[in-house]
């Protein structure tokens, strides 16, 4: 957050992802051990110079990987050092695992029903004159002072959205997982695109940015069993709001 230093980084929406890479490093390539039980939320505060709120979020995506148990009295252990998490094989994808679901405030705008114009349809990937049900919503930091991190726009299908759209509240969590509980529809893939944008009108308003700002687009597509697109978000950053990192390592080659 501005004002506040940060080791990890210092845009201060993206701490707690930048902690769980750093963690699930060195736990893949060895720094910590399978049995070894990981500093305590407040060692990892003290040498990050995070909040525990922050390190509790790492912990829970490293948790999440299959990589670390939690037990009250045990602290903190490494169990494995591949991840099992049915959405991804590698850290590069932890966005798509957080998504800010769990560790922001969602705020709805609005619900409306759209059609799909040459530049939605390109900007979907999908038929110009597609249906969709979009959610409009801002997200918050829920560890922070309320400033707004990302403007989302939620594309459902529409008789998915029209039943659950009346179930999205303001709050935490995932609009896949809302998804899942209410129709029954999982998630089998997930595809993220990353690109430029600027960030106008009342989208500049909301995120406290200058009409014109340079901002970040990120866009999932969630597809069921039957790899038809059934949600797809898009998210916008301002461009001092968010960093995506990720690690690359070398497969050993047999001699």
């Amino acid at each position: 957050m501005p004002g506040r230093p940060i080791n990890i980084r210092t845009d201060g929406t993206v701490r707690y992802t930048e902690l769980a890479n750093s963690l699930v490093k060195g736990i893949t390539e060895g720094t910590f051990a399978i049995g070894q039980q990981l500093p305590s939320e407040l060692a990892l505060a003290d040498q990050y110079d995070v909040s525990r709120t922050t390190v509790r979020a790492a912990l829970d995506i490293v948790e999440g990987l299959g990589l670390i148990t939690r037990r009250r009295r045990a602290g903190t252990i490494v169990c494995s050092k591949t991840t099992t998490n049915t959405y991804t094989k590698s850290v590069n994808t932890i966005e798509d695992l957080v998504n800010y679901a769990s560790h922001t405030e969602r705020e709805v705008l609005g619900v409306s029903n759209v059609v799909a114009d040459e530049a939605l349809a390109a900007a979907l990937e999908c038929k110009p004159g597609t249906r969709w049900m979009r959610i409009r919503m801002l997200r918050t930091e829920m560890d922070g002072d309320g400033t707004p991190l990302c403007w989302n726009d939620a594309y459902l299908e529409p008789k998915i959205g029209r039943r659950v759209a009346p179930l999205v509240p303001n709050g935490t969590g995932l609009l896949s997982q809302i998804i899942e509980q209410t129709v029954g529809v999982t998630v089998a893939d997930i595809k993220q695109t990353i690109g430029a944008t600027t960030i106008a009108g009342d989208m500049a308003r909301r995120l406290l940015v200058d009409p014109g700002t340079a901002g970040l687009e990120i866009t999932r597509t969630y597809l069921d069993d039957a790899k038809q697109a059934f949600l797809i978000t898009v998210n916008t950053y301002p461009a001092d709001k968010f960093r995506f990192t990720f690690w690359m390592h070398r497969t050993p080659t047999s001699a």
